[in-house]
């Protein structure tokens, strides 16, 4: 594995590998939040996971296949689908990954 890493068949994914206990103390020692709580830092990690474009991806990728698979055949092939997310900063991520 070492050499497909080298000769660059492969990626080696533990090069920018970061746990969550790792990335919570790094939220929260950060020069701007010296002194966040670990609420605000939790809801920091989880927002980035949520808008990771990856995970984003992912879902549009999933849900795509099910609209095509059960439901794009309905009402004369004239069905439509909606996205419901929780800020329209989610929506707009979603439309631009739909679109792509």
């Amino acid at each position: 594995m070492r050499q497909a890493i080298e000769e660059g068949y492969i990626k080696d994914v533990l090069a920018n590998y970061t746990c969550y206990e790792r990335y919570y103390e790094l939220v929260r020692i950060s020069e701007d939040n010296p002194d966040l709580p670990r609420r605000q830092a939790a809801k920091a990690i989880a927002r980035f996971f949520e808008l990771h474009p990856h995970n984003i991806a992912q879902k549009v990728e999933i849900i795509i296949e099910h609209f095509r698979n059960h439901t794009h055949h309905k009402i004369g092939e004239r069905a439509k689908a909606m996205v419901v997310t929780r800020f329209r900063e989610h929506a707009v991520k979603y439309k631009l990954a739909f679109d792509q």
